[in-house]
């Protein structure tokens, strides 16, 4: 059998108050099996390029550069999560639809990419996880990296919590479940870690709100402890080296965030 896998799903926008048994029996089964935390922090400004970069590059804002949604190179660049992963012979693939993510990574960074320009339908997180299961009959790879954008496009259009955002999230916990069913059917059970890039309030986020700023981040699988909650602490950054640790591989000594499944003591929760 080929090596265990790791899927990484970010769902856009998505607040940790809309993660519930019912409404998302994906997320909820990860969180009841694996570890979890639903107080995560990601960064500032709460926008979801500077977010991204955090979550892939393993470091804050103020390491990386970005601000804003429109890429600008770092002076000082920081080792992306897929470029450290193909380095170490880790093969690498992102399937996403919000175009801006193409420079989470260097063109030699994934060994495959799907972007999908449009996310302002329910099909198109479906299009996405389409491209994902298609491309794990062909190869079975290391890093799967699954960014679902239609949650995010209802916040803003509907409000975030609103009926039609909470319907968003349900279709976002129904593509994660095919993921996972896809790899686990070529490769055996992935681990997963699932998380948002930031919340929202309102039809916004990019705010030092507690509504912008907490996330879901949640990590299951056949090398996760089955610890429950995980302390105060975790952020955004702390993604990369998590995952590093979980494909056993050497994690970038540059970067700010830590590998929150090692050696911490778990709470009740």
């Amino acid at each position: 059998m080929p090596p265990r896998s790791v899927l990484l799903a970010s769902i856009d926008g998505l607040r940790p108050d809309a993660v519930t048994p019912e409404r998302t029996p994906t997320l909820w089964s990860l969180l009841e099996s694996g570890a979890y935390t639903l107080s995560a922090q990601t960064v500032l400004p709460s926008v979801t390029l500077p977010c991204h970069m955090s979550m892939i590059h393993g470091v804050d804002v103020g390491r990386h550069g970005v601000t804003t949604n429109t890429y600008q190179p770092p002076a000082r660049p920081v080792p992306s999560l897929f470029d450290l992963a193909t380095s170490q012979s880790v093969p690498c693939a992102a399937f996403f639809n919000w175009g801006p993510l193409r420079d989470l990574f260097a063109p030699e960074g994934v060994a495959d990419a799907v972007i999908h320009t449009s996310f302002s339908e329910p099909e198109d997180d479906h299009f996405v996880t389409d491209a994902l299961i298609r491309y794990a009959d062909r190869r079975a790879y290391g890093l799967y990296f699954l960014y679902l954008g239609h949650t995010d496009h209802t916040g803003h259009q509907h409000g975030w919590m609103s009926d039609r955002y909470l319907e968003a999230v349900q279709n976002a916990d129904a593509c994660l479940a095919r993921a996972i069913q896809a790899v686990a059917e070529r490769q055996g059970p992935p681990n997963v870690v699932a998380l948002a890039d930031h919340g929202g309030h309102e039809r916004a986020h990019g705010t030092d709100l507690p509504e912008d700023l907490t996330i879901p981040w949640i990590a299951a699988g056949p090398d996760v402890p089955n610890r429950g909650a995980l302390p105060d602490g975790v952020r955004i950054f702390d993604t990369a080296p998590t995952v590093t640790a979980l494909l056993g591989i050497q994690a970038s000594p540059v970067w700010d965030g830590r590998d929150v499944l090692g050696p911490v003591t778990a709470v009740e929760g």
